[in-house]
């Protein structure tokens, strides 16, 4: 673990090295014809929010490591898998700073990749002898496919309100986010006040998260997020920068390159990345609230940095 890591994640930050080794050796016993392509997107890093996140959310309780570490390489590999799909829809090329497998692959294969992954991520949620863990994971990703089959039907509308992207982003990220917490709630053997807080937390924190990735999009450079810069307008898709900007695109069209480069300086030079990293901002402070019904120790105290690291990140 680096240095950051161990910063950003306090008391677990061992044994978050320990889900690290594991999903590594878990992945190198798979079929090579899925493992190859899944351990070099491990090897281009990340940061394990969300494992780390099922490992706080425990910390507040009875924290049994034997029944977490399956628990935290169930949400990572979910979390995988999601992104391997996201590139074969979004038809995207780089992933941090790498090929993805749809590029790499095609797209046939990588599908299935990350189909061998989900379901490797609900054979490790049942080693927690706890079924609601699977349920949880479950129904997550079931509202995640919706959430992408609904972002799909309103590719190239670039008036959409602030509303609907705020659905889209639940799904696309929060609702993953909120689930990590309440797993680790659950085996922590937490009651249900405390397991709704780290979920509002986990929601909240997630929304600030998918808010100010949405701003990097916009204002980091392409070395920085591993991806093309505008990439979101480019595949049609506005986000909440855009809303808040006076910027106007008529819908209907999918954007040449030169017209989203352009349209995503205007945006850049506008007032709309600020607005809605304050919007995140609000979002990470809702989250922290939740965090004032939980006994205080390093575990709130590292969730409560999480909150002020999601809006301020640079990658």
């Amino acid at each position: 673990m680096t240095e950051q890591t161990t910063n950003l994640f306090g008391p677990v930050a061992g044994d978050l090295a320990t889900v690290e080794s594991e999903l590594r050796q878990h992945i190198q016993r798979d079929p090579p014809e899925v493992a190859g392509p899944m351990a070099d997107l491990f090897e281009a890093g990340g940061k394990r929010i969300r494992p780390a996140l099922v490992l706080l959310s425990a910390m507040s309780g009875r924290y049994d490591l034997a029944r977490l570490v399956p628990a935290a390489m169930a949400v990572e590999l979910t979390h995988a898998a999601t992104l391997v799909h996201d590139d074969v829809i979004d038809r995207a090329k780089m992933r941090r700073g790498r090929p993805t497998i749809a590029s790499t692959l095609g797209d046939e294969p990588a599908i299935v990749i990350g189909d061998f992954y989900f379901a490797k991520a609900y054979e490790l949620a049942a080693v927690t002898a706890e079924p609601e863990v699977v349920a949880i994971l479950a129904r997550t990703v079931m509202g995640i496919c919706a959430g992408e089959v609904r972002q799909q039907s309103i590719r190239y509308r670039y008036s959409t309100d602030v509303g609907e992207y705020m659905r889209r982003i639940e799904a696309k990220t929060a609702l993953l986010v909120a689930a990590c917490c309440d797993i680790g709630g659950l085996l922590g053997g937490l009651d249900g006040e405390r397991r709704a807080a780290l979920r509002g937390y986990g929601r909240e924190l997630g929304l600030a998260f998918q808010i100010a990735d949405d701003v990097l999009d916009y204002t980091a450079t392409e070395g920085e997020v591993g991806k093309p810069i505008g990439h979101d307008i480019a595949e049609g898709f506005a986000t909440l920068p855009l809303m808040l900007s006076s910027v106007e695109i008529e819908d209907g069209r999918r954007l040449d390159e030169q017209e989203a480069r352009r349209i995503a300086d205007a945006v850049r030079k506008s007032a709309g990345p600020q607005r809605a990293l304050d919007q995140a901002r609000d979002h990470a402070n809702a989250a922290r609230a939740q965090l004032s019904k939980l006994d205080r120790g390093e575990a709130v105290a590292a969730l409560e940095s999480l909150t002020d690291y999601v809006v301020s990140r640079n990658l």
